[in-house]
């Protein structure tokens, strides 16, 4: 027979496994949150970029593209990889499972970094074509 701390023991062991793939859950839908909104964010500066600009090909290297043409392009793998390596490096799953609200903190700031260096990776594209940033901010 099992005596009543041993199945506390499983019980606990089976809510934090269940914790972590919420949390996996919670950061995947996080990043796509992320992903769509920056490329919303994008897509609106392209267009005040094209009422700014009269020629169609500045706007176009700003905007589209492929890594073929030398141009940076941002993918789901691209995004994954940062991510579980990012998360690897801090060592998030060892330290969620002792603390979620610590994991929830740091999977926060972490998109908020990948959301900010692209934010101004735009901007100081805007800036180096001339165009004055003030309307977009």
């Amino acid at each position: 027979t099992l005596s009543p701390q041993n199945f506390r023991i499983q019980k606990q062991e089976t809510t934090l496994l269940k914790e972590k793939s919420t949390e996996k859950n919670s950061l995947a839908k996080s990043i796509l949150a992320v992903k769509n909104h920056f490329i919303e964010l994008r897509s609106k500066l392209s267009e005040r970029f094209i009422s700014h600009k009269n020629t169609e090909s500045s706007a176009t290297h700003f905007h589209r593209g492929s890594a073929s043409e030398g141009r940076a392009v941002l993918t789901n793998k691209v995004v994954k990889d940062f991510m579980l390596q990012t998360l690897n490096d801090i060592d998030i799953r060892g330290s969620a499972s002792k603390d979620p609200a610590y994991a929830s903190q740091t999977r926060e700031a972490i998109l908020s970094a990948v959301y900010s260096k692209n934010k101004d990776q735009c901007c100081n594209l805007l800036i180096s074509k001339g165009i004055n940033i003030a309307p977009f901010l």
